[in-house]
């Protein structure tokens, strides 16, 4: 996990802006044993996600919070009615999703947010590698700002660019949505991390945050180490999302399985090597 000193001063070469970035929270880097767990080949999307909101019938009050603005989304048009996806965007990634609205989703599935120390292993394997397709930059391999979006200014389908796809098969976890953690955010956890005590902070800024947003436009922010923590309410940027996860021990069919229409979203295994 995280990066060294030198892999910092390389990601800073990467643009033009990288000086900008000080990269400080993602040193030093170590090494983690995991034991078993699930994380979702995809992220959570507007299909599945609608169909959250209509089953589990949250009252105003309580799903307020859960979405900072709507992209794809259609509210019920009165009282009762069901939610909608705009037509053509199902299997899109569910976007604007504050960290109250991801932790609610994954609760009413049976499932969990991942940890950020799972998310980083299901983004880079266990061979240190910087993005989740390799050591080398390839703004071909996801939805950035500097890509195809400059066309498509959205969001892409959760399937899109199976080139970028993790060594576990992964899809996404760089660019189209950035993706909440279930961790708390401190900028100096690796320090800790690094010595062996590998308890997850109790308090921090906001929640983690991991993998690139689409309107995102410096290679670096793709990187499997890049590390940010927003506000569990608040989504800063917007275009945030999340994947789910579940402990080895603990996978089970769920009453309410989250899949919708013929597109399914499986978990795949994460075992240590």
């Amino acid at each position: 996990m995280g990066s060294t000193a030198n892999q910092i001063a390389a990601a800073r070469r990467v643009d033009r802006d990288g000086a900008l970035f000080s990269l400080g929270n993602e040193w030093p880097q170590f090494q983690v044993d995991l034991p078993a767990f699930y994380l979702g080949v995809y992220a959570a999307t507007n299909a599945q996600f609608v169909r959250f909101l209509n089953l589990a019938a949250p009252d105003p009050t309580e799903q307020a919070p859960w979405l900072a603005a709507l992209e794809h989304l259609l509210p019920p048009p009165r009282a009762g009615g069901p939610w909608r996806v705009e037509p053509g965007y199902d299997h899109h990634p569910v976007a604007h999703v504050s960290w109250l609205g991801a932790e609610a989703y994954c609760r009413w599935a049976g499932l969990r947010l991942p940890t950020e120390v799972e998310w980083e292993k299901g983004a880079r394997g266990v061979d240190g590698r910087i993005f989740p397709w390799g050591d080398s930059w390839d703004g071909t391999r996801l939805r950035w700002h500097g890509g195809d979006r400059i066309n498509n200014a959205t969001t892409a389908p959760v399937d899109a660019y199976p080139a970028g796809r993790s060594p576990y098969g992964l899809f996404q976890m760089a660019g189209n949505v950035e993706e909440w953690c279930v961790d708390f955010y401190r900028p100096t956890i690796y320090r800790r991390y690094a010595r062996g005590d590998f308890v997850p902070p109790t308090s921090g800024y906001g929640r983690v945050v991991r993998g690139g947003a689409c309107l995102r436009r410096h290679p670096l922010e793709f990187r499997c180490a890049m590390r940010r923590g927003n506000p569990a309410a608040y989504v800063n940027i917007l275009y945030t999302g999340f994947r789910c996860a579940a402990d080895a021990a603990d996978v089970r069919r769920s009453a309410n399985p989250p899949v919708q229409a013929n597109f399914t979203n499986p978990l795949i295994r994460m075992s240590p090597p």
